[in-house]
C-alpha cells in the first residue's frame, strides 16, 4: 500500500505534467451499454478537449481507429503548438472485469489511462472521458470526436450534456482548431 507521502508525490508529478489537479473524487462514470468497438473503426476528428499540458496536439488532430483482435489500434496525427506534424500510436481495449466497462488506452510514452465512452452514436459523435483520483484529488480529461472536421454545433452540445449528466464539469472543454487552411486535407 502506498504511503500518504508517496501518494502526495505522485499527485504532484501528475499535476505538474497534466491538466489541473482538482479537489474531489472522480465522478461515477460508466461506458455506454453494449459498446461495439468494431463500430468505432474509421476516422475521427478531435473537436473539443479538456486542455492539458501533457497533450502535445494543438490543432488539426484526427485519429484513425482500426479494429484488430478485439482492440482498437489508434493512430493519431495533428499539429503541435509550434505547427509541426506529430503522431501518436496506441491501443484502446476493454478492461476485463471492469464494473464500469472502462477501456484502457495505451499510448507510446504515456502510462495506461482508463477511458470511458460517455456517449457515441458510432456515425457522428464519440464522447470520451478519463479521470484519475488520489485521496481527495482528481485529474480528468475529456474529448469530443466527430466523423467530420466541421460538425454541427448540436453534436458538441450533446457531448457536453452527456458529460454534465454524469457529474463532469463540461465547461472545461476547449475547441481544437480544425481550420481547413491550416489543416492538411490529405491526411490519411
Amino acid at each position: 500500500m502506498l504511503s500518504v507521502a508517496a501518494l502526495a508525490a505522485l499527485a504532484v508529478r501528475v499535476a505538474a505534467a497534466s491538466t489541473v489537479l482538482e479537489v474531489g473524487a472522480c465522478p461515477n462514470v460508466t461506458t455506454v451499454p453494449d459498446l461495439n468497438l468494431q463500430e468505432l473503426t474509421g476516422k475521427w476528428y478531435h473537436i473539443l478537449h479538456f486542455p492539458s499540458e501533457d497533450e502535445p496536439f494543438g490543432a488539426c488532430t484526427q485519429s484513425i481507429y482500426n479494429y484488430t483482435d478485439g482492440n482498437l489500434e489508434v493512430f493519431t496525427e495533428g499539429l503541435d503548438f509550434a505547427g509541426s506534424d506529430i503522431i501518436s500510436v496506441g491501443v484502446l481495449g476493454k478492461l476485463k472485469d471492469s464494473p464500469s466497462e472502462a477501456l484502457q488506452l495505451d499510448l507510446d510514452g504515456m502510462p495506461p489511462l482508463s477511458v470511458w465512452v460517455a456517449y457515441t452514436d458510432y456515425t457522428s459523435l464519440l464522447c470520451l472521458y478519463s479521470c484519475t483520483s488520489f485521496p481527495g484529488l482528481r485529474v480528468d480529461w475529456a474529448w469530443a470526436l466527430t466523423r467530420t472536421r466541421h460538425p454541427q454545433p448540436r453534436l458538441m452540445l450533446r457531448c457536453r450534456s452527456k458529460l454534465r449528466n454524469l457529474g463532469v464539469n463540461a465547461a472545461k472543454f476547449e475547441r481544437i482548431p480544425q481550420n481547413d487552411v491550416v489543416c492538411k486535407e490529405n491526411r490519411s
